[in-house]
């Protein structure tokens, strides 16, 4: 059996996105950091799946622009595959569950970045060490 086989599967829909250019003078050439936050909670769980919801903001330092993305994800697997990604990182303090969802996320970002010219995030944002995401969890 595959790596892959053995993950949970992470189906992501985006629901809302929005973008606000703060700075008109600002390019993407403009150096900025990223500042993200989110926000995840379990709004379902079955035997075989938990579905989240998200809110995610991510803005820059300076304020140049601020994006905000909300949406669901459907994790299916079984209960071991379901609780391994929902769990955090150990280096990164993100839930491998989080990595996805912003896998599928950040194509839509790059997009809206490009199309009002502000500086484009990392692919990489989430492997940062200091990168704190709350993930409140159902007793």
């Amino acid at each position: 059996m595959s790596e892959r086989q053995r993950e949970a599967e992470v189906n992501t829909k985006i629901r809302a996105v929005s973008v606000q250019k703060i700075d008109e003078k600002a390019t993407h050439n403009t150096p900025v950091v990223f500042n993200f936050g989110v926000n995840m909670e379990e709004a379902e769980r079955k035997n075989d799946s938990v579905m989240l919801g998200f809110h995610m903001t991510m803005g820059t330092e300076p304020s140049i622009v601020k994006f905000v993305i909300e949406g669901t994800a459907n994790v299916l697997g079984d209960s071991a595959q379901i609780e391994q990604a929902l769990a955090a990182d150990p280096q990164t303090n993100v839930p491998e569950v989080f990595t996805r969802i912003y896998q599928e996320v950040y194509s839509v970002v790059f997009m809206l970045a490009g199309t009002i010219d502000v500086p484009y995030p990392s692919p990489a944002l989430l492997k940062k060490p200091h990168v704190q995401v709350a993930y409140p969890t159902q007793a």
